[in-house]
Order: structure tokens, then C-alpha cells, then sequence
């Protein structure tokens, strides 16, 4: 499956962001014209253009070498530069062309004349010396200059214009959202890129553990073919020709990381038919059940039933007394079971230990593949048979294809 790229979706959002608030006036003035029937002005949208262009030039010169300083833990060199840009971003807006709402120290109003407005009956007024007339001798219905306001009080006079803080408010919160997006899309890349280095440890683990299978069973073989040698050579002939096929499968099949059951229990019955061979005495018992049909979409990890079936043989065979092995592989409500009994000659060795490190080490792989979607049960009865249960987790074809 392709890793999302939080870089690539921090990009797609900007993009729909500035999409829509540089096309907001233009749609806005399409809208006006089509209710008026008139013609479409694009007057009124290039000035709104003029007003968002400073806010996008901020944002760009932010994007590309301001907030570099940040991620290189350049702390106070950005909370400087920060401070620089929206300054300039201030003056020009100040001192801009940009049309922003000022207010007048003289407001004008006008006092309506006595007499009735037309249309209306006129109200009762009052005789206010002070009221509708111009004290100095003006004429009544004249302007009437309101007193000036008290320093300070207002806009336009001791402090910043409203427009201008508002301005200044909104450049603040968007780089603050920029610079907030670029941590958060950091965080994901190193949460991302922990994952990987976690899934190749993982790999290069199983990779070992896999490698010191082979060995193992390379050397038991060799060890059971040894004895044959010198009683059957033409049975030996054969038994080495079985091998050459178990080895091809170790080499060729043993380098994935996923095969086939089909292939699996072929392996499995291979290296049982060469056991037959080799234990061909009358009170040896030896029985194999594996599944049939739906065996190619199944998936496993390869030569992970062998060291339970190796073990099985090692030490539950006898040439002087009866013995027996008996395996079972099966798939049952999506999980696939392996129970392995075997009669007891040899106690078998404890895990950890010498010569028991072959279950040992299908513990460590099955913990690396499966975490905690496994049951491995040892277990012997009476102290004459020995008792290994191994369930796993199903895997098939298509569920692996939709996981790349």
C-alpha cells in the first residue's frame, strides 16, 4: 500500500484554501450580475484581488525560507523574522492605496428646517435654545458642527487603526495555522519513517531467525541420511534425491516472505515420505493429514510447521520399542491449526536450551509475525506422548494484494 505523504496533502489543502478566496470575488461579482441583469464588473474584483495579494505574499515568503528557520530549531532568528514580515506587511497596509474606513474629527448632521417634511404632519418641537438652530446667527437648516472628542478617544487618533489591527490579527492567525500544518505534517513523516525502521528491524530479525532454520535442518538430514548409508544404499540413492527436492524448496521458497499452503504441505509431505524411508520398521506409526482443495490462496510464511514435525521425529521415534508420529494440518474458522503428537524416547529438550532452540526460535518468528494472534501450546500427557497445538491467523491471496 502507498504511504500517504503528508507534505503532498498540506499542499492540496493550501491550494483549495487559496482557490477559494482568490475566487470568492470573482463567483461574488458573477453572482451580482446575473441577479441585476447587468454586465459583469471586474471593477470591484480587482480591488479585492489588490487586498488579498499582501496577504498571500506573506504567506508565501513564511512558506518558503522563514519557517525553514523553525525547523532547523533556529527559535529566535523566526520569532524575529515573524515579527519583521508582519511589521512591513503593516506599514503597507497602511500606507497603501488600499482604501480602509477612516473616521473624521468633525461630523456634519443636518437639522431640518420647521416646517412640515412633505408628506408628513410635522411633530411638536420643543423650544430649545440650543437645539435645530445655529447659535452664532446662522440660518436654521444649516450644518451644525459637533465638539471635537477627547484626544485619544476614536479611531484614527492615539492608536492603531481598526482596519489595520484586523489586518495585522488575521496575518498573525494564518501563519500560525501555516507553521502549525508544517509541524503537524512533520510529525507524521517522523511517525511514518519510525514505522519503517521498525518494519525493517522486523524484517532483518525474521531474516536471521529464518537463516538459522535452514542449518538446522539441513545438518538433521544429512544425519538421518548418514545412517542409511551404510544399511540401504540404494534406499540412501533415494533418500538424497527426496532431499535435493526439500532443499530446492528451503532455497528457492524459504527466501519469501509469504508462500503458498499448497507448496507448504507439499514440503510437509515430502519430508514425511523421506521419514517413511528412513523408519520403515513395523513398529513405527506415522501418519499425515493435510487439507484439500483452496490450498493456492492460502498464504504462510514458509518452513514454520518444520521445526514442530522435525522435533516430532527426533525424539518420538524408535527402532526397539513402538512408536509413533501424528500430524495434523487443517484450516477451520479462518485460522489454520497444526497439531503434532508424538511418542516419547527422548526427553525432549526445554526451549532456550542446548538442542532446543528450534522452538525457541519458532516462538521469537511467530511473536515477530503475529504479535499476540497466536497460540503455541506444548504439552506432554502421562509422560508418554508429546502434545504441540499451533494456531494462526488465516492469510489469503487477495487480503495480501489490498495490503501493498
Amino acid at each position: 500500500m502507498k504511504i500517504f505523504n503528508p507534505r503532498s496533502y498540506a499542499r492540496l489543502v493550501y491550494t483549495i484554501l487559496w482557490g477559494m478566496v482568490w475566487g470568492y470575488p470573482a463567483l461574488t461579482a458573477l453572482i451580482v450580475a446575473v441577479r441585476a441583469g447587468s454586465a459583469f464588473s471586474w471593477g470591484g474584483v480587482l480591488h479585492a484581488w489588490a487586498g488579498i495579494l499582501p496577504f498571500f505574499l506573506l504567506f508565501l515568503l513564511h512558506r518558503l525560507p522563514v519557517r525553514l528557520l523553525f525547523m532547523r530549531h533556529r527559535i529566535r532568528v523566526y520569532v524575529l523574522s515573524v515579527a519583521g514580515l508582519l511589521c512591513l506587511f503593516g506599514l503597507y497596509r497602511h500606507y497603501s492605496g488600499v482604501e480602509m474606513p477612516r473616521a473624521s474629527s468633525v461630523q456634519e448632521r443636518r437639522v431640518p428646517p420647521h416646517g412640515k417634511p412633505p408628506g408628513m404632519q410635522p411633530f411638536p418641537v420643543r423650544d430649545d435654545p440650543g437645539r435645530g438652530r445655529d447659535t452664532s446667527g446662522g440660518e436654521p437648516g444649516t450644518p451644525v458642527p459637533r465638539p471635537p472628542r477627547p484626544a485619544g478617544h476614536g479611531p484614527g487618533h492615539g492608536g492603531v487603526p481598526m482596519p489595520l489591527l484586523l489586518d495585522l490579527v488575521i496575518a498573525a492567525l494564518m501563519l500560525g495555522f501555516d507553521l502549525a500544518i508544517a509541524l503537524l505534517a512533520r510529525y507524521q513523516e517522523e511517525q511514518e519513517k519510525a514505522r519503517r525502521l521498525e518494519a525493517a528491524h522486523l524484517r532483518h530479525e525474521l531474516e536471521h531467525l529464518k537463516a538459522q532454520v535452514n542449518p538446522h535442518f539441513f545438518m538433521n538430514m544429512l544425519n538421518n541420511i548418514h545412517g542409511m548409508v551404510e544399511m540401504d544404499p540404494a534406499k540412501a540413492q533415494v533418500m538424497i534425491m527426496e532431499l535435493s527436492k526439500l532443499m530446492r524448496y528451503v532455497l528457492y521458497e524459504g527466501a519469501k516472505q509469504r508462500t503458498s499452503l499448497y507448496k507448504e504441505t507439499d514440503f510437509i509431505a515430502s519430508y514425511v515420505e523421506l521419514m517413511r524411508k528412513r523408519y520403515s520398521s513395523r513398529k513405527v506409526r506415522i501418519g499425515l493429514e493435510l487439507p484439500e482443495g483452496n490450498r493456492e490462496h492460502v498464504l504462510l510464511p514458509p518452513l514454520l510447521f518444520i521445526s514442530i514435525i522435525e522435533n516430532a521425529f527426533k525424539h518420538g521415534i524408535s527402532y526397539r520399542s513402538p512408536s509413533f508420529v501424528e500430524i495434523r494440518l487443517r484450516v477451520e474458522k479462518g485460522k489454520l491449526r497444526l497439531d503434532c503428537v508424538n511418542s516419547i524416547h527422548r526427553r525432549p529438550p526445554r526451549e532456550g536450551h542446548e538442542g532446543g532452540m528450534g522452538l525457541a526460535n519458532l516462538r521469537q518468528r511467530l511473536q515477530l509475525l503475529y504479535g499476540d494472534g497466536f497460540t503455541l501450546d506444548i504439552s506432554e500427557k502421562d509422560g508418554k506422548t508429546y502434545h504441540v497445538n499451533l494456531t494462526i491467523p488465516c492469510e489469503y491471496e487477495t487480503d495480501t494484494m489490498h495490503s501493498r
